[in-house]
């Protein structure tokens, strides 16, 4: 890679003992482009496990002595990612992270890249469209406040909720993998994939799901998460048939609820432009305190740039850990990395959640 980096920096694959160092990265950015972060250690190490990224070839790291200043990844459901210390914008190294990253996914035979930006970020959104990216879809994350009232439900009278059983584990991984397949594009989770977002990532405690049931039945499930003083729900979901009865209202209000009496003050989550769920969450008092704008590139056809040193004032800044690759040639834009986070909208431990009602 000689020639692709500044004199002075030394380069390698992630490793999951760089977690923590990539948490930071992504909520310096998190931080400065919305005002506070939606990641942590555990969300990261979440998907650095699941089998589809091999972190020795899948992903580069860039750093300055013992810091990491910026990395790349690339998965099998097909987020391109490269993130950059807002403090080291300019430098040149999005732009070689960029060429390594679109490179290796098209070496896995990815026909397409999607990442995530802030909903604001018009630089971007122009730099983007100028690279031949399309939206796709917008994402909002949403909070409800302390003291809010939660909007409880009468469920229909066959239909019960209760914690989550090891016995259902199963169940409700259909249950939520085929309500998110409905999406387009959208590619299904497996079980063991799943399973290690959402049950066996560090600090998930499954007794903090609630599942809802028909008999013995999972007709419904939310998958809880707590964070520091938050109750937060990656995935939502109800099933086809039983939607429109309020069971997916409750599931929300009794684990809004139970994190209430564990000390989390205050409940979030995020829905996708694809749900049609925005207005719902609002109806039930949450606000949008997040927006994000989703975009697609179709790696089969974008012309790929030779590569090369970015001259001053150009640079490529991303972060999220989640998708997408954004050139940044304002300098105006490159005050901050990018937070790219796609498709999962975000689902699992990326902190912006699937949701499906």
């Amino acid at each position: 890679m000689d020639g692709m980096f500044p004199e002075g920096l030394t380069t390698r694959p992630l490793a999951m003992s760089d977690a923590a160092a990539a948490a930071d990265l992504i909520g310096t950015y998190e931080r400065h482009f919305v005002g506070e972060t939606f990641i942590d250690e555990a969300d990261v190490v979440g998907m650095w496990s699941t089998p589809g990224i091999d972190l020795d070839v899948d992903s580069l790291a860039v750093f300055e002595g013992e810091v990491l200043i910026a990395g790349a990844l690339v998965d099998d459901r097909h987020h391109l990612v490269v993130d950059v210390l807002p403090s080291h914008v300019g430098m040149g190294l999005g732009t070689a992270l960029a060429e390594w990253v679109e490179h290796r996914a098209r070496t896995r035979g990815l026909a397409y890249g999607e990442q995530q930006t802030a909903a604001s970020d018009d630089a971007a959104a122009t730099l983007l469209t100028g690279r031949g990216y399309e939206r796709a879809y917008r994402d909002w994350v949403l909070r409800m406040d302390p003291g809010t009232e939660l909007a409880h439900r009468d469920l229909p009278p066959d239909v019960t909720i209760g914690p989550f059983e090891e016995a259902d584990a199963r169940a409700v991984h259909a249950v939520i993998e085929d309500a998110f397949e409905e999406w387009e594009g959208r590619i299904r989770r497996s079980y063991d994939d799943w399973r290690v977002l959402m049950l066996d990532r560090e600090g998930a405690d499954p007794l903090h799901f609630r599942v809802a049931k028909a008999g013995a039945e999972v007709v419904g499930a939310a998958i809880v998460h707590d964070s520091g003083r938050t109750t937060w729900i990656p995935q939502l979901a109800v099933r086809a048939d039983r939607r429109g009865e309020g069971i997916a209202q409750e599931l929300l209000a009794q684990a809004f609820a139970a994190g209430r009496d564990r000390g989390c003050a205050t409940g979030e989550l995020a829905t996708s432009g694809l749900t049609g769920a925005l207005g719902l969450y609002e109806r039930l008092g949450m606000r949008v305190v997040a927006e994000f704008q989703t975009w697609r590139l179709d790696l089969q056809t974008y012309e790929r740039r030779p590569p090369r040193r970015a001259p001053s004032g150009c640079c490529l800044a991303l972060a999220g850990l989640e998708a997408g690759v954004v050139l940044v040639d304002d300098e105006r834009a490159a005050a901050a990395a990018y937070d790219l986070r796609a498709g999962l909208v975000l689902e699992g431990p990326e902190r912006v959640a699937d949701l499906h009602v």
